[in-house]
């Protein structure tokens, strides 16, 4: 994600994790909080029910996706 990026609010397909390779971002809930996360830190992203989250882009993001493989 380039800077200043906003994904719109959006659930989750699955549980995955997310893993912050490189910059900063911040999650938004649909409750009103809010949280950066940066290089080095996870998220754990399970709302699969509800309103979801918005995602931005603070600085250029890089981030891996983990999701567990169905069998």
């Amino acid at each position: 994600f380039s800077t200043g990026t906003e994904a719109p609010a959006h659930n989750a397909p699955q549980p995955y994790v997310v893993i912050v390779l490189k910059g900063e971002g911040e999650v938004a809930t649909s409750d009103g909080q809010s949280r950066r996360f940066h290089s080095g830190e996870r998220l754990l992203c399970n709302d699969l029910t509800g309103k979801g989250h918005v995602t931005r882009a603070i600085t250029d993001l890089v981030l891996a996706f983990v999701n567990r493989a169905k069998s």
